[in-house]
């Protein structure tokens, strides 16, 4: 196995241990174990658990700014879909850290936590921020609500609403949850017209859904 694939491999799971315990509360000695090497090996890598998280930090922030960019640089795909594409990546990301390892890193690593948030300010939520002021300036959203106070009520909607207490209180997967919250969002923005196309679209899925189960 190549050193790059080890290097990958210690990250990938220490990320999600990371992810599901905490930073705090995941060792060494236990990230090794799950990996069955030495953590001798480790350390060859990653001077300790601090460089670790870095590096994966830096990883998911690579990830996301790929995402967006290459998102937004889509000439060929509607206005809505890229819009509802870009809110559902947004609304995934802003609860990965949500749980016991966001709470780590802002307590323990602030310069991290405001690095994570600078880098959501100046990719994923300026370019909704575009979308949003876009879909204005074509007739599809009202022009009587701010643009900046959209994003900000979407993004506090879905870290709200999306953690495992609330969706423990519903009959829901999360994703039904996430699903909901969007069309309501969207369809309150929308105009006529753009409510008219976001309503076509989503026709439009739910045609090719039961094509795709009529053939299975």
């Amino acid at each position: 196995m190549e050193e790059n694939e080890i290097k990958e491999r210690i990250l990938h799971q220490a990320g999600e241990m990371f992810l599901q315990f905490g930073f705090s509360r995941v060792t060494m000695e236990e990230i090794a174990a799950e990996l069955g090497m030495s953590k001798k090996t480790i350390y060859r890598f990653f001077p300790g658990k601090e460089q670790l998280l870095k590096e994966m930090v830096t990883g998911m922030r690579c990830k996301v700014e790929d995402y967006v960019q290459e998102l937004w640089a889509n000439t060929e795909m509607p206005f809505i879909e890229k819009l509802k594409n870009l809110m559902n990546y947004i609304g995934t990301q802003s609860i990965t850290l949500r749980g016991p390892l966001g709470h780590d890193i802002q307590k323990n690593f602030p310069q991290l936590w405001e690095e994570i948030n600078e880098s959501r300010r100046t990719h994923s939520l300026q370019k909704f921020n575009l979308l949003i002021n876009e879909g204005m300036e074509k007739g599809i959203f009202r022009k009587d609500i701010d643009q900046q106070i959209i994003v900000l009520l979407y993004m506090n909607a879905i870290q709200g609403i999306l953690n495992p207490e609330v969706l423990a209180q519903l009959p829901y997967t999360a994703n039904q949850v996430f699903e909901s919250s969007i069309r309501v969002f969207m369809e309150g923005i929308f105009t006529e017209e753009g409510r008219n196309k976001y309503l076509s679209i989503k026709h439009e899925e739910n045609m090719l859904s039961t094509t795709s189960n009529i053939k299975n």
